[in-house]
């Protein structure tokens, strides 16, 4: 194990050089002072096999252009590695009898409709959707062939300032691992291959229940949940996820966005550093004239459907995703004081050849 470990570490140094300070039992990186000279990046050891998943760290630099980030990093562990492919895909198949049989058996179905979706989402194998509604007041809806969407008459999902949950810890009716467990099954059972997963305690309500967010995978690695992009035009492709919640009555809400397969694997291609493809970031934000502050808080790595001329395929790259934030003064309305107005978006590059792949909320 401890061999491991050391093998592990070492491909992750390759991808995010410069560690050169620890890591507080928080996981966020303890600093003198609050610029770097380099890319900071201490990754936390992993300590057994079910939990070498994703490798984090954190950096803590200030860039030429003035850029400050301060933000975690993480790397799948499918993705530590030096070179990666290039695929193609195409969306999975969803079987819509399939997820009546695992979410609606026994139960009276009141309403059965069929309707449309743009044609033009990449990746989509049909532009039917399916609406299903039972007496209980379950509904459940199929769109593009490879996504759905099912919530039970009492759906106890909350969404509100799930961070505050992040930790999660284990309810009376089941421990997370069960319920992880039960989850997992229902996606084997339709076919879904899925990832690395957070989970969500939330005690506070009147109905106790655990939120499950799963990366989705193609091909044994994991799929950003962000939105992505084209290089040349406004078609965009929607984040890939899956999210469950899970109470003493079982699964309540389930919902899956835009499973894709793997059609085509080409050569393995040397991976930008972080260090490289911050350099490319710096590059932009040096190419503009800049107002207010940029922060970036947050940088993550995983494969990007982008689309192609043909609907149904979509190219699977692997990219850096660095989330930002701008903050810039505005006057107010009485005229007489100003407002910090904050806006948040994103930047990818692409991390086989660093350029920038273009989407609507990754606009500096």
């Amino acid at each position: 194990m401890k061999r491991f470990a050391v093998v592990l570490l070492s491909v992750l140094l390759v991808l995010l050089p410069g560690c050169t300070k620890p890591v507080t039992e928080s996981g966020v990186q303890s600093t003198e002072s609050g610029t770097a000279e380099s890319t900071d990046a201490s990754l936390a050891e992993k300590t057994d096999d079910s939990s070498a998943q994703a490798q984090s760290g954190h950096v803590e630099k200030t860039l030429s252009s003035g850029v400050v980030v301060d933000a975690d990093v993480t790397v799948p562990k499918a993705m530590q590695q030096q070179n990666l492919p290039e695929m193609q895909g195409t969306g999975q198949e969803i079987d819509f009898e399939k997820i009546k049989e695992i979410f609606c058996a026994g139960k009276k179905i009141t309403e059965e409709t069929e309707g449309s979706y743009p044609p033009d989402m990449p990746g989509a194998l049909t532009e039917a959707e399916k609406h299903l509604s039972t007496e209980d007041g379950d509904y459940l809806l199929v769109g593009c062939g490879n996504s759905f969407f099912y919530t039970a008459a009492r759906d106890t999902q909350d969404t509100s300032n799930l961070e505050l949950y992040k930790p999660g810890k284990d309810l009376d009716f089941a421990t997370i691992a069960e319920a992880d467990e039960e989850i997992r099954k229902v996606a084997e059972e339709l076919g879904i291959s899925v990832g690395d997963s957070v989970c969500y305690t939330i005690d506070t309500s009147s109905m106790p229940h655990y939120i499950f967010q799963y990366d989705l995978l193609v091909n044994g690695m994991p799929l950003g949940k962000f939105d992505g992009g084209s290089y040349s035009d406004n078609v965009f492709t929607p984040g890939t996820y899956l999210t469950a919640v899970l109470d003493e009555d079982g699964i309540r809400h389930f919902d899956v966005s835009y499973v894709l397969k793997e059609t085509e694997t080409g050569d393995a291609q040397r991976v930008l550093t972080l260090d490289e493809a911050l350099d490319k970031v710096d590059e932009k934000y040096n190419s503009i004239i800049m107002e207010g502050d940029y922060y970036i808080n947050d940088i993550q790595m995983a494969y990007m459907p982008i689309k192609t001329d043909d609907a149904g395929i979509v190219r699977l790259i692997p990219v850096w995703y660095f989330q930002t934030t701008h903050q810039i003064l505005l006057p107010d309305k009485s005229g007489t004081g100003e407002i910090m107005l904050p806006q948040d978006g994103y930047i990818l590059i692409n991390a086989l050849d660093g350029t920038e792949l273009l989407h609507e909320n990754g606009d500096i």
